[in-house]
Order: C-alpha cells, then structure tokens, then sequence
C-alpha cells in the first residue's frame, strides 16, 4: 500500500467514525431545533465550510430557512425563498446536488441564476427522507475554485440522509403528541406520561404532582367573541403555561377542550402550588386584544399529589385533581385549591 492509499484509508476510516458520531447526535433526539442546531454543525463539518443554510418544505410547498451557520456559528434564520425557476427547483426535482453561482439573504449562502458574488461559489443539496421525497435543501459557501471531492461529497450525501430522516421522524412525533392548536401534549401521550409516573412510584418510590386548570368562563368567550377568539385564548394561555413548566422534566397537556394537565415529576405540594400560583398570576395579567375592546382571562385550578407512601392508582390522582378544580370553581374561580385527604371524591 502507497502512502498516498494509507492516507486516504486513514480519512475514511476518520469519517466513518465522525459520521457515526454525528448520526448518534442527530438521531437520539426528536427536539426540531436541537435537530437543526446539531446537525448544522455536523454538515458544516463534512461539507468543509463555515456558512451554510437549511431550508425545509412547508405545507404549501415554498422552502422556509429554519437555521444554518455563519461564520461557523450557528444562526437561526426565518424566510423564505422563491423556488419557480431558480437553481432551488432544479435542485428539488433532481434531488442530486450541483454548484451555482451564490449569493447571500440574511448572511445565508444561496445559489442564484445571475453572476453571483465573485470568487465563491454555492453547493446546493437536496435532503432527501421516505419515500425517496425531497423536505428541504442545504446550501454551501465556497471559494469559486473548490470541490468536494468525491468521497467527501459521499460521506455528505449520507450525513444528509441521516439529517432528513431525523427531521423528517421529528415531525411524525411532533404530529403524533402535540395538539395542533395549543403546541402542547395531546391526551393520549399524557396517559403514556402519567402511566410511567405511576409505574415509577410504585415500583422505585419517587413522588408526583397533577395540575388541572380550566379556563374560567369560556364558554362566554365564545358566545361572546367568536370561536376564533376562542381558540387565540387557548394559545395564549398555552404559551403561558409552557412557558411556567420546567422544560426538561414537566409534562403540559391539553387535556379537553378549555382544561389543561400538568405533570410534575419529583414535586411536593408546595413546589405544584408555586407553579400553579405562576401560571395563575400570568393568565390573569395578560391582556387579550379584540376589536371590540381588550379583555382578561383567568384560570382556575386543582392539585393533587402522591408518593409511595400515599399511592393511588392514576385514575383516583387525576379524580382528586379535578376534585380539586371543582372546588376552585365552586369558590369563586381565578384560584388554585388543593387536594386534601379529608375531601370526599
């Protein structure tokens, strides 16, 4: 063997391993832009530049630049792009990727028809998922003289796959467990959560906390103000409630219809009822606007909570929580009440 085969040897057998390590990044997470985000850097990498862009295919079919990096960091960028008769086109209907003069939008590289910026070049590849179907586009800054060489530009087609598939399997789970109009846990994946909380305690110990709310009055709202206000409050206070959760740990669902669930892991009654006042306190402050005049919202809410030692089979927690909820109602509304031993359910 040649040193010059050694070499080349050596750098495939480096890429394999990168690649690999890459995948691992990409694949393990189902977070669009912890997705995006990793594999920018990872495509900057194989792709042997410091500026690219990502851009993906929305419903209507236009691409949307959803990231990238400039200057080897990585940026979040949102615009779009024309497709009609421009190298984006061609690059989606061939789904094999080509040079192109370039030039920048927002400090992202794009290829264009016209001359370009001089002495740089853009190398525009398709990301291709299931069913061999173009999602999107990355687009890469070079000087006008550079090529990937073969190899290299095969290690990236893979990487490329692999960034695909992984954005493509992130919106299948997105559609799978997030409610379409609040962004939060749809009822399904919240008795998947509260299953496991409930196997958890029972076997290893550990303790939770359940938050109902209700929004107060919302029937009114509706009868008021319009199904179309209706749902830009149940938006709103969605927002506001995944904003109060601990990200990494909560799990926040829309339970039905105007009622959200809480999930709090690892949280006594005193820790549940500091969220529960946050969320309170910020629903009742927002202001929602309307044509007819500006107008507040409140919630109300009930908690309930178990440890090993207190355990009850989910069905009974999520009752005493709702008992609760009643009680809030039953009270006065725009308040939290919890769950105590002597209440009847």
């Amino acid at each position: 063997m040649t040193i010059e085969e050694a070499l080349i040897n050596h750098n495939i057998e480096d890429d394999i391993i990168t690649l690999g390590f890459a995948a691992r990044l990409i694949m393990t997470n189902l977070d669009r832009e912890l997705i995006i985000e990793r594999a920018s850097e990872s495509m900057g990498d194989f792709g042997k530049s410091d500026n690219l862009g990502l851009f993906l295919l929305d419903l209507e079919g236009q691409l949307l630049c959803a990231g990238g990096l400039i200057d080897n960091a990585g940026v979040t960028r949102f615009f779009k792009v024309e497709t009609e008769g421009t190298p984006f086109e061609h690059i989606l209907a061939d789904k094999y990727p080509d040079y192109f003069p370039l030039e920048y939008i927002n400090g992202i590289p794009v290829p264009c028809a016209g001359e370009g910026v001089e002495k740089r070049r853009c190398l525009c590849a398709p990301l291709i998922a299931s069913n061999n179907a173009p999602i999107g586009v990355v687009t890469f800054d070079y000087a006008y003289d550079f090529s990937l060489a073969p190899l290299m530009m095969q290690s990236l087609l893979l990487l490329l796959t692999i960034v695909a598939v992984a954005l493509e399997t992130s919106r299948l789970f997105q559609l799978a467990v997030y409610d379409g109009l609040t962004g939060l846990y749809i009822r399904r994946y919240f008795d998947l959560r509260l299953a496991e909380e409930e196997n958890r305690i029972k076997r290893y110990g550990g303790k939770v906390a359940i938050l109902m709310m209700d929004i107060d009055h919302f029937k009114g709202i509706n009868d008021r103000y319009g199904h179309q206000q209706g749902d830009d409050v149940l938006r709103d206070l969605a927002h506001i409630v995944k904003l109060s959760v601990r990200q990494d740990l909560d799990s926040a669902c829309r339970y039905g219809g105007e009622e959200f669930v809480v999930i709090m892991p690892d949280t006594d009654l005193a820790g549940a009822l500091i969220l529960a006042e946050r969320i309170r306190e910020s629903v009742q402050n927002h202001i929602m606007p309307n044509p007819e005049g500006d107008f507040g919202v409140t919630m109300s809410g009930g908690i309930a909570f178990m440890d090993q030692q207190g355990f009850v089979p989910r069905a009974e927690l999520l009752k005493k929580a709702d008992s609760a909820l009643y009680q809030a109602k039953e009270n006065g509304r725009n308040q939290i009440q919890v769950w105590k031993d002597d209440q009847q359910g």
